[in-house]
């Protein structure tokens, strides 16, 4: 173990744990429990999401990454989806959005250009196709194709939205998704947003960037609010930076918001 491991090992014992368990034969629930996943966040909005739907009786949920670039994240977006699915016992669609071609122009200062670099991020489409199985994958800007996605409709309800858009115009474009009708989407879908922490040169706040189009879409809907998870990283056995990086988007009006899903039984013990 080089010094840096040991140092952050010696400070916290519980990484030690969470590297026995990724080694382990442990199961996909106690792997997530203990962060033992590449991109645990994927992971854990993938299943609480799937969990969700099955409580509401769905057979089936999507689950979305805009922001593909080099596809990294959505074949293991797809991964996830395969091991959950069968573990709660729902088919998952995986669907990915991006331009192809790399990131645009910035609209605006609040585009943080002085972070994003037009054309970063380009993808190899015929490369990234090939690594996929069954992943759906919807090339061009996303102000077009997120509501021509919507439009055409006929997919499971959506239940994560996984949004690396970088951009607040983009960002703002495709939180399109959320405002689908009803029936395309749980009553709560889970969102990671990957823009909202960053290195010391991006200085995130909710003047621009994905901050920003959060701020938009709340103050642009009286009934539906992306809120984050809150006190997330008290629930985790290792606190973790994604923890305030994943948002719910309720719809207080969805036909289903109010459908009892807890599985406890809210037996007290109490006796008279």
């Amino acid at each position: 173990m080089d010094a840096d491991k040991l140092i952050n090992v010696l400070a916290d014992p519980r990484l030690a744990v969470r590297a026995l368990v990724k080694r382990s034969r442990a199961s996909f629930e106690r792997r997530l429990e203990w962060d033992a996943l590449d991109r645990p966040h994927y992971a854990y909005c993938t299943y609480h999401a799937a969990r969700l739907a099955k409580a509401l009786g769905h057979d089936a949920l999507s689950v979305v990454e805009l922001g593909v670039a080099g596809g990294n994240g959505l074949v293991l977006l797809e991964q996830h989806a395969g091991t959950v699915a069968d573990l709660v016992g729902i088919r998952i669609e995986t669907v990915g959005f991006d331009a192809g071609s790399g990131m645009p122009e910035p609209a605006d200062h609040r585009d943080l250009a002085y972070v994003w670099r037009p054309g970063s991020f380009a993808m190899d489409e015929a490369a990234l196709r090939h690594r996929l199985r069954s992943a759906r994958l919807v090339i061009g800007d996303v102000a077009t194709t997120v509501p021509a996605f919507v439009e055409e409709g006929g997919y499971p309800p959506v239940g994560f939205v996984a949004f690396d858009l970088d951009y607040w115009s983009s960002t703002v474009a495709a939180m399109r998704l959320l405002d689908a009708p009803p029936e395309l989407r749980l009553p709560r879908v889970y969102c990671y947003f990957d823009d909202v922490i960053g290195d010391d040169w991006e200085i995130h706040s909710p003047y621009a960037g994905e901050l920003l189009a959060i701020e938009d879409f709340n103050a642009g809907h009286d009934h539906i609010k992306v809120s984050p998870i809150h006190g997330l990283r008290h629930k985790r056995r290792i606190p973790a930076a994604w923890n305030d990086q994943v948002y719910v988007a309720h719809d207080f009006a969805h036909p289903r918001y109010d459908t009892h899903v807890h599985p406890g039984g809210w037996d007290l013990g109490l006796r008279g």
